[in-house]
Order: structure tokens, then sequence, then C-alpha cells
């Protein structure tokens, strides 16, 4: 076992206020097994009351501890593949649940652990608990109403530009319907920030934050079909899984800064809910290839042409600056899954003080251009995705802010060396990706690597002894 195996994982606040009894201090015992907690938190499970729900949240919530663990584990040297520590501690959790031929709370652990997460981890779980079923262990009283669950209907309540809002997925089991409700924002790329399960479906939902939204922001509410569903969250996910989760003790710290309730945070984080997010969005229909393809290369082309060509770009005072700006705006932006003129202020914001600002090269005089272009772009955009006066307005609210920003941020010593570290390139080198032709870039990392191989057997053959004429000075 790994050094971040050894640690115990926080689990689910679900069963936080059940003590196990302290033994007598005579009795001799085997040291712990780091997923005793495990164990003992599962007889939450064997409650007559416990729902499916509530059992799907158990599992949920084990994974996300391992996950958790398998990035901030004890040993901060250990630089193993977290992937790989994940899969070893699971496997060890189910072995030490599998063990437990006596102990009924293990086998709805595994029963609950067999509903979320990734194909892989429920088969190994639910096979584990096939055997302890088999071996005369006793079912938890949930499983006989753990019927299928059917998709019914996808709505999103966020801001105007599509930027960041709460996706709603509605979902029907034994015709009770429930809401996996996914606060995501957008950074330069779909950021899953929040998940909550709620009972309901998700057009009522949505429908009752609009009825209850505070201040001036208003929400925008649209239903989504199922693949733009999938095809957004999985997204989102797949940044979460391969990142990792934030630090637990910095975000304890922002938490209690902030004055927030840290359990609440617990109980609504990505970390602890990904794994049901993952079960139910694989009930969700696939996108056609076509549909996950990356933007079009000719709509960034024109794009960029059209807004050289705008009132707003006229008065900029280096029109080929502020193509090659365009240019990168909106490239991501269709590599994002969106129109070239797809991004808004979060979203374009969080990209450029992120990804920009390590990657793009820009001069000293450059970057204190960017703030007119950004206001232009911003002005053309709203014009072309017809969001009139009042995405003008969210706009010139939100450009003072991120200009500032921008440039405080771009400006920095240690952003500047992470562009050294990094070769950024310079914005009026950058070439558009979107639309790129993937068989191309292959056969052309082919072409490379044969190229490579040549090279290598012309050095080698320098150094080639004419073996012919050494046997015939042999004979």
């Amino acid at each position: 076992m790994s050094g971040r195996a050894g640690r115990i994982p926080r689990m689910s606040p679900v069963s936080r206020s059940r003590k196990p009894k302290r033994p007598h201090k005579h009795v001799q015992h085997a040291p712990a097994s780091p997923y005793a907690t495990f164990l003992e938190e599962a007889k939450a499970l064997l409650d007559p009351e416990t729902d499916v729900v509530e059992a799907e949240l158990w599992g949920s919530f084990a994974l996300g501890a391992l996950f958790e663990t398998s990035w901030f584990g004890e040993d901060e040297a250990d630089e193993e593949d977290p992937d790989d520590v994940f899969e070893e501690q699971f496997g060890e959790l189910v072995d030490y649940f599998g063990k437990q031929k006596r102990r009924p709370e293990a086998l709805a652990g595994l029963r609950a652990l067999a509903m979320v997460g990734e194909e892989w981890t429920r088969e190994e779980a639910l096979r584990t608990a096939n055997e302890l079923s088999a071996a005369g262990v006793k079912e938890p009283g949930w499983l006989r109403r753990a019927d299928e669950v059917e998709p019914t209907s996808v709505f999103r309540a966020g801001d105007l530009f599509g930027d960041a809002g709460t996706i709603n997925l509605g979902f029907r089991r034994g015709g009770e319907e429930h809401t996996v409700s996914c606060y995501v924002s957008d950074r330069g790329g779909p950021v899953l920030e929040r998940v909550l399960v709620v009972p309901g479906g998700a057009a009522e939902l949505a429908e009752g934050m609009r009825a209850n939204e505070e201040g001036e922001a208003k929400l925008y509410i649209s239903e989504l079909t199922p693949v733009q569903a999938r095809t957004l969250l999985a997204e989102a996910l797949d940044r979460l899984l391969s990142e990792g989760p934030e630090d637990p003790e910095e975000l304890l710290a922002i938490a209690e800064e902030a004055g927030l309730d840290p359990e609440e945070l617990e109980m609504t984080s990505p970390v602890g809910l990904w794994a049901l997010l993952v079960a139910r969005l694989e009930l969700l229909p696939e996108p056609d290839v076509s549909d996950t393809a990356v933007g079009s290369a000719e709509d960034v082309r024109e794009t960029v042409e059209a807004f050289l060509a705008s009132k707003q770009a006229a008065e900029l005072a280096d029109p080929e600056l502020a193509g090659a700006l365009a240019t990168v705006f909106a490239d991501v932006a269709a590599l994002s899954d969106r129109t070239a003129v797809g991004f808004g202020p979060i979203s374009l914001g969080g990209y450029l003080l992120d990804e920009f600002a390590e990657t793009v090269e820009l001069t000293e005089v450059e970057a204190m251009l960017v703030p007119a272009v950004l206001t232009a772009w911003a002005e053309f955009t709203n014009e072309r995705r017809g969001f009139g006066e009042e995405g003008l307005r969210l706009w010139r609210e939100a450009l003072p802010e991120l200009t500032r920003a921008f440039t405080q941020v771009y400006l920095d010593d240690e952003v500047a060396g992470l562009r050294e570290e990094y070769e950024a390139i310079p914005v009026r080198d950058y070439k558009v990706n979107a639309g790129m032709d993937l068989s191309e870039v292959l056969q052309q990392l082919v072409d490379e690597a044969r190229g490579t191989v040549e090279d290598d057997d012309e050095d080698a053959d320098e150094y080639v002894f004419d073996v012919e004429d050494d046997e015939g000075d042999e004979e």
C-alpha cells in the first residue's frame, strides 16, 4: 500500500453523527484497516428509512474520499500517478469489504458503490457484492426499490452569455422524479463548481430558481438537449478528474474567511459527487462524432475579417494586433464548443487571466493596447449574438475590472516567468487550431517520426563496417 493509501480518507458527512462505541482498554485488537471507517459508516445503509438516492450518495462520497486522497495523501514526496493511487485504493476497499462475510453493511456498501462511478469501478463492486450475497449475507432493504433510472428533461438557468449557470438534469425512478443540479462556470472551458441532488423535476427547479433570484442579476431559462448537457458536463468532469480537486485545506481556509459553512460546501462539492454524476451522464445519449468536433476554422477566419471591417474596430491603433488578438479569442471560443463569437465576460476573462497570460507573448506596448481591443471585441460579439442593450450593459459593467485584472496579471513577473518556461508564442504568430483535421496532424507526426528514424539510420551508416571485406581478409 502506498503512503497515500495508508491515510484514512474523509468520508461523507451523511452519517458523521454516528460514533462507534469505544472498546474496553484491556481488549487486544489487530491494527485497524484504513478502510474500517468506510465500513463503520456503511451501517447507515442498513437503516430501513434509507432510500436509493441516499445509498448512491454514500457510494459517491466514498469514491470522492478516495479521489481526494489520491491527490492529497500524507506523503507529499510521493509522486505516484493519482489515477494509479485511486485504482489501488479502490481495489483495496472492495477487497476489504469482500472479506466481511458476516457484515451486511459491507454488502450494502458494495451495492451502493456498484451504482455510481465509472464502469470499471461499478463492475468490480458488483462482482464482489454478488459473491457476498451468494455467501448468504443479507441484502439491504433499499435494493428492492433500486429501479432503473430514466432521464426526463434538462434545463439551464444562468447568465445571458452562457458563461455560468446551473444545468438541471431531470431523472425518474419508480414514478418519482429527482434532479441532479450542476453549477458550471466557463473559464476558458467549463468548470464544475457545485453539484446538488434534489427531489422534483428539472423544469420546476429551474423556474423556482428564477422566482427566488435576488439582486439585479437576471436568470435566463432555456431547455437543453440531453446530448448538449452530456457534452458540456462530460468536458467539465474530465477537467476535474484530470486536473484533480482543489486542495481541501485551502478550500477550508477560504470558506472560514468568507463565513461559509464548510460542511455545506463539502456536501455540494464535485469532489464528493462526481461519481454519481458520471453514472447519470452515461444514461444520456452520446453525441455523434460530428457534434464533438472542434469548431470551424472558416468561422474563425470569417469572424476576424468581419471584426476588422466593423465600426467597432475602425479606430483601433494597431489593426494587425487587433486581428491577431481576435484570432486568438475566436479560435479558443470555437475550440470550447462555441461559435467564434461565443465567449462572454466570464469565459473570456477566465481564459485571459489563465491560459492566455501564460502561453501568449505580448510586448509591453501590445499589452497596453489589449483593453481597447477587448472593448471593441465585446461590442462586436454582442452585436453578432443579438444581445442588444442588455448585453452591452453587462459587458460595460464587466470590462473595467477585467481589463484592470488582465494588465496586472499579464505584467506580473511570476507570470512572465511562466511564459518563458512554456515558450509562449508571439501573438502575431498564433495559428488557428479550430477545425483542424486530426488525420492530417497524425500523418504529420508519423512523417516526422519516420524522418527522425531515417536521419538516425544515415548517422549510423557512418559507423557500419564492411563485414564482407573483413571476412575476406580473414580468409
